[in-house]
């Protein structure tokens, strides 16, 4: 006999509406600004290498294998793009959107189901309007669909501890932690470690049982086993060892990647998750306050949230975008919080009004200074023609007014007696600095951060059989292959390297990520064409040399 399953018809209707309208939202003009340099750039390639070259196994970077990454993701863009009929900054992007919205849509679900639709629906909002998560979900990263398949995996294994009549849910938790560890690494176990960390901490750990355990890890090794296999076949040990034992050492030690003090996220987190972030303190101590009468599923979720932030403090190699491991269990406490509000169970707004008076004094500060101060911020990266012509002058004023607007909001919220407009002036800050981001600030600042523009005259400076080399990063600067599909000959380390490529009788072109570092080690030579880019962080040169 089939078991009928109950669902709550208009809990359904509204995650849906919610998941659309944040589709929507994220979605809007990402075609009209480029993928910013390092990563989305250098993902793209990748992508689109393995769509021409066919190789869905190993992926290349510059015709060279990338060892960095699985190829998962890649495939999927690839794929993707294929069905769309090319690829482009749109169906590159889109996947990340399609998965980050699901996400949202699933998690406000279940929650809403488990508790009530209140805190479904306010988890949803709050991650949703996260200040890195909607970042991350709008652009090319593997971030976001590590963690559309760990939350998942991390939720089903919870369940699983209650439901001793099946197992499917272990082997599908374990079936998304390998497809996870295709997409970035074995760092897609970690709701393993979290539910074994749940289960000592509530003294639950006869229920580990109910986990199949071996089961699950059949359909993760088949899964992870079957591309270690092809791997073998094609590239053999050498590229298992780099991609995935020396990456996993290296990164977790801090010898590789982006190495930082144990103290990183406690700093950094409450600034990447704002706006909702300062609400922390106060839920925390809410959340103490009734730890002995906490349903199971916001215990574990508290347990969720401390148990990888700590554990990934102790990881060498620390980026923002690693945390996003978090933000689930965060949303959902900081959306349960404001619930009790509605029920009356917290009277006092004290935790709420200074929070926003806090904040609001800051970003009061901050489009005070933007206004006063911006444009000599400017001035000293920038010329004033370069100003003028990309338009930064818009993009201070405009975002020097909106935090000037939100900061007196945000103030004005002290003298309210709602938690209601707490919430929804929060949420509209989000959203309204979503929507000026991406129709104001990011099209402005395309110009200093795309790799577009060197790609585009690359291509019209290159003439047939002229070499292309590169003194740079082949991580880092082998996105501009994207928008114009010139591979580099050459990619130099030395300066020896370098000049004998320069002295070469035939015309050749230099690519050069350092300006700096170039004119102190050559003389530009009468008759060579020297083009000066900014690509983010970086004053990049274009050099052409001509034919003896």
């Amino acid at each position: 006999m089939i078991k009928r399953i109950n669902y709550d018809k208009k809990l359904l209707i509204y995650t849906l509406i919610l998941t659309v309208i944040v589709f929507s939202l994220y979605l809007f003009n990402i075609w009209n600004y480029d993928l910013w340099s390092p990563d989305e750039p250098r993902y793209s390639e990748v992508a689109r290498e393995m769509l021409a070259e066919g190789n869905w196994i190993i992926p290349h970077l510059n015709q060279e294998i990338y060892y960095e990454k699985p190829p998962l993701y890649f495939g999927i863009i690839a794929a993707f793009s294929a069905l769309v009929g090319k690829i482009t900054v749109t169906t590159v992007r889109l996947p990340g959107i399609i998965l980050g919205s699901l996400l949202v849509g699933i998690l406000s679900y279940y929650y809403g189901s488990k508790l009530e639709r209140r805190v479904g629906i306010l988890m949803g909002i709050v991650l949703a309007t996260i200040g890195n998560y909607f970042w991350f979900a709008m652009r090319v990263n593997l971030d976001i669909p590590l963690i559309f398949c760990t939350t998942i995996a991390m939720i089903l294994l919870y369940e699983q501890l209650e439901d001793k009549d099946s197992c499917w849910k272990s082997c599908l938790a374990f079936l998304l932690m390998g497809v996870a560890s295709l997409v970035k690494s074995p760092v897609a176990l970690l709701p393993v470690i979290v539910i074994l960390v749940y289960a000592a901490i509530s003294k639950e750990l006869a229920k580990l049982k109910n986990i199949a355990w071996i089961k699950g890890f059949i359909f993760f090794a088949v899964v992870v086993g079957i591309w270690i296999a092809l791997v073998f076949k094609v590239a053999g040990y050498n590229y298992f060892k780099v991609t995935v034992i020396d990456q996993l050492f290296e990164y977790s030690t801090g010898a590789q990647g982006h190495p930082n003090p144990v103290y990183y996220y406690l700093i950094n987190f409450p600034i990447e998750a704002l706006p909702w972030t300062i609400f922390l303190i106060p839920a925390a101590y809410y959340l103490w306050k009734k730890r002995d009468t906490l349903p199971k599923l916001i215990q574990f979720n508290c347990i969720w949230f401390m148990s990888i932030l700590i554990i990934l403090s102790f990881v060498g190699s620390k980026r923002g975008i690693y945390l996003l491991q978090v933000y689930p269990a965060f949303a959902f406490l900081i959306g349960w919080y404001f619930s009790e509000f509605s029920k009356k169970q917290i009277e006092s707004l004290k935790g709420l009004k200074i929070p926003v008076l806090i904040f609001g004094i800051l970003i009061l500060i901050a489009g005070i200074f933007l206004s006063l101060q911006g444009f000599d911020l400017l001035e000293k990266e920038f010329s004033t023609s370069m100003i003028r012509e990309y338009g930064f002058t818009t993009v201070i004023k405009s975002l020097s007014l909106f935090f000037i607007i939100w900061g007196l909001l945000f103030l004005s919220l002290i003298f309210q007696k709602s938690s209601k407009r707490v919430f929804t002036v929060t949420l509209t800050f989000s959203v309204v600095l979503i929507l000026l981001m991406k129709t104001i600030v990011m099209p402005s600042v395309n110009f200093v951060k795309s790799e577009r523009y060197l790609a585009d005259d690359l291509a019209v400076l290159q003439v047939a059989d002229e070499e292309v080399g590169l003194w740079g990063s082949h991580n880092n600067d082998s996105g501009f292959i994207f928008y114009n599909g010139i591979y580099y000959d050459y990619i130099f380390e030395s300066k020896e390297e370098v000049k004998k490529f320069l002295d070469n009788s035939k015309g050749v072109i230099l690519i050069v990520s350092d300006k700096d570092k170039f004119h102190n080690s050559f003389e530009v030579k009468e008759g060579w064409l020297v083009r000066e880019y900014k690509v983010g962080s970086n004053d990049m040169l274009l050099i052409k040399t001509m034919n003896n």
